[in-house]
Protein backbone atom coordinates (compact mmCIF):
# COMPACT_ATOMS: atom_id res chain seq x y z
CA UNK A 1 0.00 0.00 0.00
CA UNK A 2 3.04 2.48 1.14
CA UNK A 3 4.35 1.51 -2.51
CA UNK A 4 1.24 2.30 -4.14
CA UNK A 5 1.45 5.99 -2.66
CA UNK A 6 4.90 6.65 -3.72
CA UNK A 7 3.51 5.19 -7.31
CA UNK A 8 0.84 8.17 -7.38
CA UNK A 9 3.14 10.71 -5.41
CA UNK A 10 5.44 10.47 -8.80
CA UNK A 11 2.97 10.27 -11.21
CA UNK A 12 1.57 14.38 -10.28
CA UNK A 13 5.39 15.09 -10.45
CA UNK A 14 6.28 14.19 -13.27
CA UNK A 15 2.50 15.45 -14.50
CA UNK A 16 2.99 18.78 -12.80
CA UNK A 17 6.68 19.20 -15.06
CA UNK A 18 4.99 18.15 -17.97
CA UNK A 19 2.06 20.71 -17.79
CA UNK A 20 4.52 23.57 -17.98
CA UNK A 21 7.05 22.36 -20.50
CA UNK A 22 3.64 22.44 -23.09
CA UNK A 23 2.74 25.69 -22.35
CA UNK A 24 6.16 26.96 -22.88
CA UNK A 25 6.01 25.16 -26.57
CA UNK A 26 2.68 26.82 -26.74
CA UNK A 27 3.79 30.22 -26.20
CA UNK A 28 7.08 30.30 -27.66
CA UNK A 29 4.59 28.77 -30.84
CA UNK A 30 2.14 31.66 -30.93
CA UNK A 31 5.31 34.49 -30.76
CA UNK A 32 7.49 33.00 -33.38
CA UNK A 33 7.34 35.63 -36.73
CA UNK A 34 8.01 34.28 -40.69
CA UNK A 35 8.74 36.95 -43.09
CA UNK A 36 6.12 37.28 -46.24
CA UNK A 37 6.98 38.18 -49.62
CA UNK A 38 4.40 39.89 -51.55
CA UNK A 39 4.60 41.89 -55.21
CA UNK A 40 3.43 45.69 -54.45
CA UNK A 41 1.06 46.23 -57.16
CA UNK A 42 2.18 49.09 -59.50
CA UNK A 43 0.23 53.03 -59.51
CA UNK A 44 0.45 53.44 -63.08
CA UNK A 45 -3.20 53.33 -64.91
CA UNK A 46 -5.21 56.05 -66.34
CA UNK A 47 -8.65 56.37 -64.47
CA UNK A 48 -10.53 57.98 -66.50
CA UNK A 49 -10.81 59.09 -70.54
CA UNK A 50 -12.88 62.09 -71.64
CA UNK A 51 -13.46 63.72 -74.74
CA UNK A 52 -14.28 67.01 -74.27
CA UNK A 53 -14.54 68.83 -77.74
CA UNK A 54 -17.88 66.79 -79.26
CA UNK A 55 -21.44 67.98 -79.09
CA UNK A 56 -21.86 65.73 -76.03
CA UNK A 57 -19.18 64.49 -73.52
CA UNK A 58 -17.86 61.30 -74.97
CA UNK A 59 -16.25 58.64 -72.17
CA UNK A 60 -14.02 56.29 -73.33
CA UNK A 61 -13.79 52.55 -71.95
CA UNK A 62 -10.37 52.16 -70.06
CA UNK A 63 -9.59 48.14 -69.93
CA UNK A 64 -6.49 47.58 -67.47
CA UNK A 65 -6.51 44.32 -68.64
CA UNK A 66 -5.66 44.52 -72.08
CA UNK A 67 -4.42 48.38 -71.43
CA UNK A 68 -6.95 49.42 -74.03
CA UNK A 69 -9.08 52.91 -74.13
CA UNK A 70 -12.01 52.18 -76.08
CA UNK A 71 -13.88 55.96 -77.45
CA UNK A 72 -17.16 54.96 -79.35
CA UNK A 73 -18.74 57.81 -81.32
CA UNK A 74 -22.64 57.83 -82.07
CA UNK A 75 -22.32 58.64 -86.31
CA UNK A 76 -24.32 62.17 -85.93
CA UNK A 77 -21.42 63.91 -84.42
CA UNK A 78 -18.85 65.25 -86.37
CA UNK A 79 -15.83 65.73 -85.39
CA UNK A 80 -11.99 65.62 -86.72
CA UNK A 81 -9.60 65.86 -83.82
CA UNK A 82 -10.63 64.03 -80.03
CA UNK A 83 -9.65 66.72 -77.74
CA UNK A 84 -9.04 64.03 -74.81
CA UNK A 85 -9.08 64.98 -70.63
CA UNK A 86 -7.14 61.99 -68.73
CA UNK A 87 -7.29 61.39 -64.85
CA UNK A 88 -4.51 59.46 -63.78
CA UNK A 89 -4.24 57.47 -60.42
CA UNK A 90 -2.66 58.81 -57.89
CA UNK A 91 1.10 59.31 -58.17
CA UNK A 92 0.76 58.24 -61.90
CA UNK A 93 2.86 60.30 -64.55
CA UNK A 94 2.01 60.27 -68.15
CA UNK A 95 5.31 60.21 -70.30
CA UNK A 96 6.18 60.78 -73.65
CA UNK A 97 8.57 57.91 -76.08
CA UNK A 98 11.47 59.50 -74.33
CA UNK A 99 10.44 59.22 -71.26
CA UNK A 100 9.88 63.06 -70.22
CA UNK A 101 7.19 63.77 -68.28
CA UNK A 102 3.80 64.97 -69.49
CA UNK A 103 1.39 67.51 -67.97
CA UNK A 104 -2.23 66.30 -68.51
CA UNK A 105 -3.60 69.63 -68.31
CA UNK A 106 -1.45 71.76 -70.77
CA UNK A 107 0.65 68.79 -72.94
CA UNK A 108 -1.90 66.65 -74.23
CA UNK A 109 -2.16 66.42 -78.08
CA UNK A 110 -5.61 66.16 -79.74
CA UNK A 111 -5.77 63.11 -82.32
CA UNK A 112 -7.05 62.95 -85.53
CA UNK A 113 -10.30 61.28 -85.57
CA UNK A 114 -8.82 58.60 -88.37
CA UNK A 115 -5.77 57.70 -86.16
CA UNK A 116 -4.91 53.89 -85.96
CA UNK A 117 -2.15 52.76 -82.64
CA UNK A 118 -2.08 56.08 -81.00
CA UNK A 119 -0.86 55.22 -77.23
CA UNK A 120 -0.25 56.94 -74.09
CA UNK A 121 2.37 55.85 -71.58
CA UNK A 122 1.83 55.70 -67.86
CA UNK A 123 5.00 55.45 -64.97
CA UNK A 124 5.04 55.34 -61.37
CA UNK A 125 7.62 56.11 -58.91
CA UNK A 126 9.02 52.65 -59.83
CA UNK A 127 9.32 53.27 -63.05
CA UNK A 128 7.04 50.58 -64.35
CA UNK A 129 5.60 51.67 -67.69
CA UNK A 130 1.99 50.37 -68.78
CA UNK A 131 1.21 51.72 -72.39
CA UNK A 132 -2.76 52.41 -73.38
CA UNK A 133 -3.47 51.92 -77.13
CA UNK A 134 -6.48 53.98 -78.07
CA UNK A 135 -9.32 52.87 -80.21
CA UNK A 136 -11.95 55.16 -82.00
CA UNK A 137 -15.32 53.16 -83.12
CA UNK A 138 -18.26 55.01 -84.74
CA UNK A 139 -21.36 53.46 -83.93
CA UNK A 140 -23.39 53.06 -87.30
CA UNK A 141 -26.68 54.14 -88.13
CA UNK A 142 -29.09 51.80 -87.87
CA UNK A 143 -30.43 52.38 -92.00
CA UNK A 144 -27.75 51.32 -95.21
CA UNK A 145 -25.82 54.20 -96.37
CA UNK A 146 -27.91 54.85 -99.90
CA UNK A 147 -25.64 57.65 -102.37
CA UNK A 148 -26.00 58.61 -105.40
CA UNK A 149 -25.16 61.01 -108.05
CA UNK A 150 -29.03 62.48 -108.44
CA UNK A 151 -32.36 62.28 -106.90
CA UNK A 152 -35.37 61.14 -108.19
CA UNK A 153 -39.40 60.90 -106.96
CA UNK A 154 -40.50 57.22 -105.79
CA UNK A 155 -44.08 56.11 -105.91
CA UNK A 156 -44.78 58.36 -103.60
CA UNK A 157 -43.59 61.33 -105.12
CA UNK A 158 -41.10 61.54 -102.30
CA UNK A 159 -37.43 63.15 -103.48
CA UNK A 160 -34.90 60.52 -102.79
CA UNK A 161 -31.39 59.58 -103.84
CA UNK A 162 -31.27 58.03 -107.12
CA UNK A 163 -28.29 55.73 -106.64
CA UNK A 164 -28.53 54.19 -109.86
CA UNK A 165 -28.03 57.29 -111.73
CA UNK A 166 -24.66 57.19 -113.86
CA UNK A 167 -22.18 60.37 -114.45
CA UNK A 168 -19.74 61.98 -116.59
CA UNK A 169 -17.03 63.49 -114.85
CA UNK A 170 -13.95 65.57 -115.37
CA UNK A 171 -10.67 65.37 -113.63
CA UNK A 172 -9.16 67.67 -111.33
CA UNK A 173 -13.04 68.85 -110.90
CA UNK A 174 -15.23 68.71 -107.36
CA UNK A 175 -18.15 66.42 -107.69
CA UNK A 176 -21.36 66.42 -105.24
CA UNK A 177 -22.47 62.97 -103.95
CA UNK A 178 -25.81 62.76 -101.94
CA UNK A 179 -26.67 60.03 -99.50
CA UNK A 180 -28.38 59.57 -96.15
CA UNK A 181 -25.33 60.50 -94.14
CA UNK A 182 -27.12 61.98 -91.47
CA UNK A 183 -24.36 63.46 -90.39
CA UNK A 184 -21.57 66.62 -91.26
CA UNK A 185 -18.65 64.68 -90.09
CA UNK A 186 -15.71 64.60 -93.01
CA UNK A 187 -14.48 61.84 -91.59
CA UNK A 188 -14.96 59.74 -95.12
CA UNK A 189 -12.63 57.20 -96.71
CA UNK A 190 -13.19 57.24 -100.62
CA UNK A 191 -11.71 54.93 -102.99
CA UNK A 192 -11.99 55.06 -106.64
CA UNK A 193 -12.44 51.85 -108.42
CA UNK A 194 -11.61 51.05 -111.66
CA UNK A 195 -15.08 49.48 -113.12
CA UNK A 196 -13.37 46.79 -115.77
CA UNK A 197 -10.39 46.01 -113.57
CA UNK A 198 -11.63 46.30 -110.00
CA UNK A 199 -8.37 47.76 -108.79
CA UNK A 200 -8.24 51.09 -106.85
CA UNK A 201 -6.48 54.22 -107.29
CA UNK A 202 -4.45 55.34 -104.69
CA UNK A 203 -4.88 58.99 -103.73
CA UNK A 204 -7.65 59.41 -106.18
CA UNK A 205 -10.05 61.40 -104.19
CA UNK A 206 -10.48 63.77 -101.46
CA UNK A 207 -12.87 64.85 -99.18
CA UNK A 208 -14.10 68.44 -99.19
CA UNK A 209 -16.93 69.08 -97.05
CA UNK A 210 -20.02 67.39 -96.29
CA UNK A 211 -23.22 69.68 -96.03
CA UNK A 212 -26.53 68.84 -94.61
CA UNK A 213 -29.97 69.27 -96.10
CA UNK A 214 -33.52 68.97 -95.75
CA UNK A 215 -33.64 66.07 -97.84
CA UNK A 216 -30.64 64.63 -98.21
CA UNK A 217 -27.02 65.37 -97.51
CA UNK A 218 -24.34 66.41 -99.45
CA UNK A 219 -20.89 64.81 -99.87
CA UNK A 220 -18.32 67.30 -101.78
CA UNK A 221 -14.84 65.61 -103.28
CA UNK A 222 -12.41 67.10 -105.14
CA UNK A 223 -10.54 64.27 -108.50
CA UNK A 224 -6.90 64.61 -108.04
CA UNK A 225 -5.35 65.84 -111.81
CA UNK A 226 -3.27 62.68 -111.79
CA UNK A 227 -6.40 60.05 -112.59
CA UNK A 228 -6.82 58.56 -115.88
CA UNK A 229 -9.83 58.87 -118.48
CA UNK A 230 -11.95 55.48 -117.77
CA UNK A 231 -15.49 54.43 -116.10
CA UNK A 232 -14.85 53.73 -111.99
CA UNK A 233 -17.52 53.67 -109.30
CA UNK A 234 -16.78 55.75 -105.91
CA UNK A 235 -16.86 53.37 -102.51
CA UNK A 236 -17.73 55.55 -99.41
CA UNK A 237 -16.87 54.64 -95.91
CA UNK A 238 -18.60 57.15 -93.79
CA UNK A 239 -19.31 56.87 -89.81
CA UNK A 240 -19.12 52.82 -89.90
CA UNK A 241 -21.57 52.10 -92.70
CA UNK A 242 -20.46 51.71 -96.33
CA UNK A 243 -22.06 52.00 -100.08
CA UNK A 244 -20.58 52.37 -103.52
CA UNK A 245 -22.06 54.69 -106.16
CA UNK A 246 -23.21 53.90 -110.03
CA UNK A 247 -21.10 54.55 -112.22
CA UNK A 248 -18.83 57.60 -112.83
CA UNK A 249 -16.82 58.39 -116.19
CA UNK A 250 -13.99 60.77 -116.12
CA UNK A 251 -12.34 62.81 -118.75
CA UNK A 252 -10.03 65.45 -119.47
CA UNK A 253 -11.36 68.72 -120.83
CA UNK A 254 -9.51 71.15 -122.37
CA UNK A 255 -6.79 73.00 -120.45
CA UNK A 256 -8.09 76.51 -120.14
CA UNK A 257 -4.85 79.02 -118.69
CA UNK A 258 -6.33 82.37 -118.62
CA UNK A 259 -4.52 85.63 -118.77
CA UNK A 260 -1.13 86.78 -119.31
CA UNK A 261 0.88 88.41 -116.23
CA UNK A 262 0.14 92.12 -116.48
CA UNK A 263 4.32 92.56 -116.97
CA UNK A 264 6.36 89.74 -118.61
CA UNK A 265 10.33 90.44 -119.77
CA UNK A 266 11.87 88.95 -123.21
CA UNK A 267 13.06 85.79 -122.68
CA UNK A 268 11.18 85.52 -119.09
CA UNK A 269 9.56 81.77 -118.34
CA UNK A 270 6.02 81.98 -117.49
CA UNK A 271 3.83 79.25 -115.70
CA UNK A 272 0.48 78.92 -116.46
CA UNK A 273 -1.84 76.72 -114.38
CA UNK A 274 -5.19 75.86 -114.89
CA UNK A 275 -8.71 75.75 -113.62
CA UNK A 276 -9.44 73.11 -110.76
CA UNK A 277 -11.60 71.65 -107.71
CA UNK A 278 -13.77 74.91 -106.71
CA UNK A 279 -17.22 76.18 -105.48
CA UNK A 280 -18.65 75.82 -108.99
CA UNK A 281 -17.57 72.08 -109.11
CA UNK A 282 -17.19 71.04 -112.66
CA UNK A 283 -17.70 74.12 -114.34
CA UNK A 284 -14.42 75.74 -114.94
CA UNK A 285 -12.15 72.75 -114.29
CA UNK A 286 -9.72 71.28 -116.25
CA UNK A 287 -6.38 69.28 -116.63
CA UNK A 288 -3.86 69.25 -119.76
CA UNK A 289 -3.20 65.89 -121.21
CA UNK A 290 -0.38 66.96 -122.94
CA UNK A 291 0.14 70.25 -125.23
CA UNK A 292 2.17 69.14 -128.06
CA UNK A 293 2.80 72.94 -129.56
CA UNK A 294 2.19 76.49 -128.63
CA UNK A 295 2.85 79.54 -129.84
CA UNK A 296 1.66 83.49 -130.28
CA UNK A 297 -0.84 85.12 -132.81
CA UNK A 298 -1.00 88.58 -132.58
CA UNK A 299 -3.96 89.66 -134.79
CA UNK A 300 -4.02 92.91 -136.21
CA UNK A 301 -7.19 93.62 -136.41
CA UNK A 302 -7.85 93.49 -132.25
CA UNK A 303 -5.04 95.14 -131.38
CA UNK A 304 -5.68 99.27 -130.46
CA UNK A 305 -1.80 99.85 -129.18
CA UNK A 306 1.42 98.23 -130.06
CA UNK A 307 5.34 99.88 -129.28
CA UNK A 308 6.70 102.09 -132.19
CA UNK A 309 9.09 99.42 -133.57
CA UNK A 310 6.34 96.45 -133.95
CA UNK A 311 7.29 94.91 -137.38
CA UNK A 312 4.56 94.33 -139.56
CA UNK A 313 5.96 90.72 -140.24
CA UNK A 314 4.95 89.64 -137.07
CA UNK A 315 1.03 90.40 -137.28
CA UNK A 316 -1.21 87.11 -137.69
CA UNK A 317 1.84 84.59 -137.78
CA UNK A 318 2.30 82.30 -135.29
CA UNK A 319 5.34 82.84 -133.15
CA UNK A 320 6.45 79.64 -131.64
CA UNK A 321 6.98 79.18 -127.79
CA UNK A 322 9.29 77.05 -126.40
CA UNK A 323 7.60 74.71 -123.94
CA UNK A 324 10.02 74.24 -121.06
CA UNK A 325 7.45 72.01 -118.97
CA UNK A 326 4.15 70.80 -118.18
CA UNK A 327 1.82 68.65 -116.32
CA UNK A 328 -1.60 67.72 -116.09
CA UNK A 329 -2.12 71.27 -114.30
CA UNK A 330 0.08 74.04 -115.55
CA UNK A 331 2.73 74.35 -118.49
CA UNK A 332 5.95 76.43 -118.62
CA UNK A 333 6.90 77.48 -121.74
CA UNK A 334 9.47 80.61 -122.57
CA UNK A 335 8.46 84.22 -123.76
CA UNK A 336 10.47 85.01 -127.19
CA UNK A 337 12.78 87.43 -127.33
CA UNK A 338 12.06 89.40 -130.49
CA UNK A 339 8.93 90.48 -129.47
CA UNK A 340 9.72 94.15 -128.90
CA UNK A 341 9.21 95.61 -125.72
CA UNK A 342 6.53 98.11 -124.66
CA UNK A 343 2.55 98.26 -124.20
CA UNK A 344 0.36 96.39 -125.42
CA UNK A 345 -3.62 96.99 -125.82
CA UNK A 346 -6.14 94.89 -127.65
CA UNK A 347 -9.85 93.65 -127.73
CA UNK A 348 -10.62 90.48 -126.42
CA UNK A 349 -14.21 88.57 -125.70
CA UNK A 350 -14.63 85.99 -123.42
CA UNK A 351 -17.53 83.70 -122.13
CA UNK A 352 -18.32 80.61 -120.10
CA UNK A 353 -20.94 78.25 -119.85
CA UNK A 354 -22.45 75.65 -117.99
CA UNK A 355 -21.01 72.56 -119.30
CA UNK A 356 -17.62 73.92 -121.03
CA UNK A 357 -16.60 76.50 -118.50
CA UNK A 358 -14.19 79.40 -119.89
CA UNK A 359 -13.98 80.08 -123.68
CA UNK A 360 -11.53 82.63 -125.09
CA UNK A 361 -13.70 83.84 -128.18
CA UNK A 362 -10.31 86.14 -129.82
CA UNK A 363 -8.01 88.62 -128.97
CA UNK A 364 -5.64 90.79 -129.84
CA UNK A 365 -2.48 89.02 -128.50
CA UNK A 366 -3.17 85.46 -127.71
CA UNK A 367 -1.38 82.00 -127.09
CA UNK A 368 -2.44 78.64 -129.06
CA UNK A 369 -2.24 75.28 -128.36
CA UNK A 370 -2.18 72.09 -129.96
CA UNK A 371 -3.25 68.85 -128.53
CA UNK A 372 -2.75 65.11 -129.73
CA UNK A 373 -5.47 63.96 -127.35
CA UNK A 374 -8.67 63.07 -128.72
CA UNK A 375 -9.99 65.38 -131.64
CA UNK A 376 -9.09 68.50 -129.93
CA UNK A 377 -6.71 69.44 -132.85
CA UNK A 378 -4.37 72.46 -133.50
CA UNK A 379 -4.97 76.23 -133.07
CA UNK A 380 -7.00 76.23 -129.66
CA UNK A 381 -6.84 79.45 -127.77
CA UNK A 382 -6.46 78.97 -124.16
CA UNK A 383 -4.42 82.05 -123.06
CA UNK A 384 -4.93 85.60 -123.55
CA UNK A 385 -3.57 89.08 -123.11
CA UNK A 386 -5.10 91.06 -119.43
CA UNK A 387 -8.16 93.25 -120.57
CA UNK A 388 -6.07 96.91 -119.71
CA UNK A 389 -3.32 95.13 -121.77
CA UNK A 390 0.02 94.56 -120.67
CA UNK A 391 3.89 95.38 -120.91
CA UNK A 392 6.75 93.57 -122.13
CA UNK A 393 10.12 94.86 -120.76
CA UNK A 394 13.75 94.03 -122.42
CA UNK A 395 15.46 91.28 -121.02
Amino acid sequence: MLNNRRRNAQRKTLGCLILPIMLMGMLNSCTKTEDVLYEKEAVNRIISYEVVNAVEPLHGVVDDINNRITVYIPYYISIDYLVPVITLEEGAKLIDRNGNELDIREDLEPVPFDTVGYTYRVKDAEELIREYTLAIKVMPHNEPLVIGFGQKQNESGIWVVDDDLTKAGVINSRIRLLGNFQSTSRNAKLSLIHAETGQAVPNALAVYDMLSGSGFYTLLFDVSPEVDPGNYVVKVEHQGRTATTAQISFEHRMPYFGQLPKIVKQGEEITMTVGGPNSNGEVYSNTNPGIKKAYIIIKKEHITERPADFPEALFDTPIDLEIIEQNRTSVTFRFPEHIPAGLYYAMASTSSGIYDGYSINYTGFGIYFDFDYKDWGTGNLRVMIPYLGFEVKKK
